[in-house]
């Protein structure tokens, strides 16, 4: 679990207004890209004895993905499940992703080479409490497959009694993945984002967006760029 305060609070400097919200720019640089896949969030479509069903998404091919935890409290707190109904209503349980442990949301945000087909889908997963820790990157096919952990989150400043905070938000909506062959790139289309670990010793730290990138390969895995410096990539929580 990330050490997260609630809010950082700035005073006595000033602060560039950093955020992924481009309303107020007004020449806001675009990330090249695949945009999130926008599936219809539908109430809950199913009884189960045991699951407690926070959101769910409809894949438009007869599958589903909901965000769902144990009725009985247990340590591994939410997964998330893609199942499809039988013609008795009961889900069929197609894949079922690793617990989120100790994180309030497990949120998903969803990419696809072809934005009109929901198999082969990559996902990333907000995790986190009052605030973002970053997002676990997953492929999901026939089963969910954890890739890495992007340290990464939006950024947005509060006015909070006059006094700048900084609050860090899901980047899922954000985020821009363009495909080649067998491998993928992550950026980010916003101005800042809000980096949990550099990988070479700095943490905690705003950043401007186009700083930042990371690259999927089946040989490599996930690796994080900075300022062109490659850097392995987090490990999933």
């Amino acid at each position: 679990m990330k050490d997260v305060s609630p809010l950082i609070i700035v005073a006595g400097l000033m602060v560039v207004h950093a955020s992924c919200d481009h309303s107020s720019q007004a020449n806001p640089v675009r990330i090249d890209g695949t945009r999130p896949i926008e599936f219809r969030v539908i109430d809950d479509n199913l009884v189960h004895d045991t699951l407690l069903i926070q959101t769910t998404f409809d894949l438009g091919d007869g599958s589903f993905v909901m965000v769902a935890s144990n009725r009985e409290d247990t340590w591994e707190g939410l997964r998330l499940y893609r199942y499809r109904l039988a013609t008795d209503s009961t889900p069929e349980m197609l894949a079922v992703s690793a617990p989120a442990y100790d994180s309030w949301t497990m949120l998903p945000t969803f990419f696809s080479r072809d934005s009109a087909l929901a198999s082969g889908l990559w996902v990333l997963a907000n995790f986190g409490e009052r605030e973002s820790w970053g997002q676990k990157f997953m492929k999901l096919d026939s089963a969910f497959l954890d890739l890495g952990f992007l340290d990464a989150t939006a950024v947005e400043w509060v006015d909070d009694g006059g006094t700048r905070a900084l609050k860090r938000r899901n980047i899922g909506p954000f985020t821009r993945m363009e495909f080649g062959g067998d491998s993928l790139q992550i950026a980010f289309d916003c101005d800042s984002v809000f980096l949990y670990d550099d990988r070479a010793g700095t943490m905690d730290q705003v950043i401007e967006a186009k700083r930042l990138r990371y690259t999927w390969t089946p040989h490599e895995g996930l690796v994080l760029w900075l300022d062109g410096q490659k850097r392995q990539a987090a490990t999933p929580l």
